[in-house]
């Protein structure tokens, strides 16, 4: 039986009378909460616009389209990340292309990506894997070079930053997931950022059956119906409220298991800047991965494998060499990583690690990864 999940939402008071509220307004559907979320997230970002829909998926999606990308396109995407990056590229009707990572960060390798660009290459979606980036300023520097947009994939970054500025807020777009295993969450929801008027127009006509005001008869252009509710927004507006206490928690949970960690065989606790980067998960390589699980399943604890190397999947089977990728998801694990979690619990989860790293299988030492 599992004891300590490997992720939770945290909901308490403030979200269930925030809810009620709206509940007994009679109106759940988009409306003035969603209109207020929206501005709260764009005054935190510091940014003008703040676009929000029914799920991140659907905001890469969106974010595309409004840039004028589409079939016969080409996107260039980390082959190391959730599917749902390159599904977005296929749902907006262009061709993900995949590019290695990096090892010490798990983030699209540059100098890759650009080996790959193509004359039908228009954009480049980063991917900001638990809260790490690439160097943006590179990054900017390389979309400018090919005349590319760049779509930031910031579902696991929520406020994190890159030389003091949020992440999420360097391309023409970002965008950020409410997911239920996110730092904050609405159930389902995703956020697009620009800091363009005419983008936000683009996005907000495809977001609404190709119009930018729901009494409006003619509709512009296709779009989806990808609307929000008010009692999905009432939810992310208590949530907002705490992330900056979540933002000091998720970097407390990691150093604890930092610390605790520390010199145990077979494992390798990735580098993290908790001055700029805000963890997501906890993230570990290990020598013997299947051990380590069937360990802390043993004890109740439950952990989640890396994600598989996305051209790899049934549905994309891409041809090429992601020699980084392959093994990073061969050996990656992340380890319970809620909110909620007490230093007591990081205490327990770890001496269980660390007992499973005494065995010989785990005493390799662990290669691929800076310390």
């Amino acid at each position: 039986m599992i004891t300590i999940p490997q992720i939770v939402p945290v909901l308490g008071a403030e979200e269930r009378e925030e809810v009620l509220k709206v509940m007994d307004s009679g109106f759940i559907t988009e409306g003035r909460k969603t209109r207020e979320f929206a501005d709260q997230v764009a005054k935190y970002f510091g940014v003008p616009h703040a676009l929000i829909v029914n799920n991140a998926t659907v905001a890469l999606t969106i974010a595309l389209q409004g840039l004028g990308i589409g079939p016969g396109d080409e996107v260039i995407v980390p082959d190391f990340t959730f599917i749902a990056t390159a599904n977005a590229v296929s749902l907006a009707g262009a061709a993900p292309i995949f590019a290695d990572v990096r090892r010490e960060s798990f983030t699209l390798d540059l100098a890759d990506a650009e080996r790959r660009i193509t004359r039908r290459t228009k954009a480049i979606v980063p991917v900001h894997l638990n809260g790490r980036a690439s160097d943006m300023k590179q990054l900017g520097q390389l979309a400018r070079k090919y005349d590319l947009a760049l779509v930031e994939d910031a579902a696991q970054a929520m406020g994190s930053a890159q030389g003091g500025q949020f992440l999420g807020t360097c391309g023409d777009a970002g965008v950020f997931s409410l997911g239920t295993t996110k730092i904050i969450t609405s159930g389902q929801g995703g956020i697009i950022l620009t800091r363009r008027k005419d983008l936000y127009e683009a996005f907000a006509r495809i977001k609404d059956h190709g119009r930018l005001s729901r009494t409006a008869e003619v509709h512009d252009t296709l779009g989806f119906n990808s609307k929000f509710t008010d009692l999905q927004a009432a939810l992310g507006l208590a949530q907002f409220r705490k992330l900056p206490e979540r933002i000091e928690k998720k970097g407390q949970i990691f150093r604890w298991y930092r610390e605790l960690l520390a010199g145990a065989e077979g494992i390798a606790v990735p580098p993290m800047d908790l001055q700029e980067t805000v963890p997501w998960f906890v993230d570990l390589l290990c020598n013997d991965r299947a051990a380590l699980v069937s360990a802390m399943a043993g004890a109740g604890i439950e952990t989640r494998n890396f994600y598989l190397p996305v051209h790899s999947q049934p549905c994309y089977r891409a041809e090429g060499n992601y020699p980084v990728t392959q093994e990073i998801s061969a050996r990656g694990l992340w380890l319970p990583s809620s909110v909620s979690l007490t230093q007591t619990d990081v205490e327990n989860i770890c001496a269980q690690v660390k007992a499973c790293c005494d065995s010989s299988a785990m005493r390799r030492p662990v290669t691929g990864v800076s310390a």
